[in-house]
This record gives structure tokens, sequence and C-alpha cells, in this order.
């Protein structure tokens, strides 16, 4: 068993994508349960709602990982949000679509102290971030709390900030990813690779572990990323047609066509 697994108390070298909009609690203790590691999506969660699923979650007593963004939230402008409702409005009336009831503003909030007074009640085995990392102060804090600190890198030169911050584990995110792109040191979408071509290069410039995300959706594709030194592999779409994902009936029906 290698280290990564043997320190979070897992059987399987398999990571649960975070995957905001298709899952609850539910799946990440089923994963977990199962022998990975199952993920918890808070990004998009009130900290009312994540404190119940946390709730859930050390009921279940499986290690677990939650999932935050640490990106910089836009400034507002409500004159181009005024103009974008105007455009719109023929396409809400032929919809059927109440403005109204759309919520305004960022759906996605960065880590908070808020959330990490939650991470320190309940004491999760990691705590994951997309964009980076947040305040060096927040980081001390989740690692005092007993949690792993994982991030995303796109790039070895992100992967090397990352490792120098402090993180425990560098997810090597390919191009073929189904989530959020991690980028946070550059805009240059054109230094982007395939997880494949990525993985090596992070293990062979990091000391710490890596863990391979991006495309992997079979067996033969986690033993190809160990095979390159990733310490696991983080899958996501695989879990979309489990029973406890929420995916929707239309969502399901697509995957499961042949078109």
């Amino acid at each position: 068993m290698n280290h990564l697994l043997q320190t979070l108390g897992i059987r399987l070298p398999i990571i649960q994508a975070p995957m905001a909009g298709v899952q609850k609690e539910d799946l990440a203790i089923a994963v977990s349960r199962a022998g990975g590691l199952g993920s918890i999506p808070a990004a998009m969660l009130s900290i009312e709602v994540l404190e119940q699923q946390l709730r859930a979650l050390q009921s279940a007593g499986a290690p677990y990982n939650l999932n935050f963004f640490c990106h910089t939230n836009p400034e507002r402008d409500a004159a181009a949000q005024s103009r974008w409702k105007a455009e719109l409005v023929p396409f809400y009336a032929e919809h059927g679509i109440d403005a109204t009831a759309i919520a305004e503003g960022p759906g996605r909030a960065p880590f908070s102290a808020a959330a990490c007074e939650l991470v320190e009640r309940f004491c999760p085995s990691v705590v994951s971030f997309h964009f980076g990392l947040p305040s060096a102060d927040l980081v001390r804090r989740v690692k005092a709390a007993g949690a792993q600190v994982w991030s995303s890198a796109t790039t070895v030169a992100e992967g090397l900030w990352l490792q120098a911050q402090g993180a425990d584990a560098v997810i090597a995110q390919g191009l073929e990813a189904g989530g959020h792109r991690g980028h946070f040191l550059s805009n240059d979408l054109s230094v982007q690779m395939g997880t494949f071509a990525l993985l090596p290069q992070l293990v062979a410039a990091l000391h710490v572990p890596v863990i391979a995300a991006g495309g992997i959706a079979t067996a033969q594709g986690v033993k190809a990323a160990l095979n390159l030194g990733a310490a696991a592999a983080q899958i996501g779409t695989a879990y979309l047609l489990c029973k406890e994902a929420t995916t929707s009936n239309v969502h399901r029906a697509a995957l499961q066509s042949d078109a």
C-alpha cells in the first residue's frame, strides 16, 4: 500500500472527484465505504447546508475530502448586468423563465473563515482546493485541524508553487478533466496539456504525492496513472450513473445513449 493510502486509511487509490450539481453526501459516503475517498463539492453550498452534509459524513465514520474554491470574486458591474438582462428578456419570455427568480452575483464562494471553522469542528481527512490555495493563515488552520491540504495544478509551475506553499499532495489536472480548469498562475490556455503528459512531469518535479485527474474512467486508466507514478487517480464522470448521484434523468439517458 502506498503512503498516501496509508495516511488516509483507504484501501483503493481512487479519489471521487467533487462534482457540484450532481451529488450530495450520499455519493461520497458510498465511495468511502467501498474503499476509496469520497468528496464533497462545497463551493456552492451555504454554511448551513455544508454543516448538514458534514454531520451525515461524520455519522458514516468514513474518511472524506472537502473541496473548496479559493478564487477572487470579480467586481459586479451593475450596468453590464442590466444590459445582459435586457438582451435576455425575450428568451425568458419564450421559455417561461421568471427572471426575478435568478440569483444575483456569483454562484460559487471562495474558502472563508466561516468555512474554515467548520473544517476545525469536523476534521475531514482532506481539504482540497481549486485555483491555488487560500491565505497562509487559513492553510495553517486547516492543517492544524488534522486535514491534508491538496490543490489542482495544470502545469509544472503550478505544482511547484503549491508544494512551496505547503500542499500535502498535488492533483495533476489534465485538459481532459470535466470539471473547472484549475489554472491559477497564468491565463494562457496554450500551456495546458493532457493528463498523461502532465502527470509524469509533476511526479518528476515534486516530492509530494501526485494524484492524476482528467479522462480517467476505467481500471486500465487507473493502472496507467499508477504506472506513471501517481499515488491515486481522481475520477468523476464514471460516477454519474451511480444511484447515489443526483444526475438528472435527461442526463442519465444521454450518458447511456449511443449518440
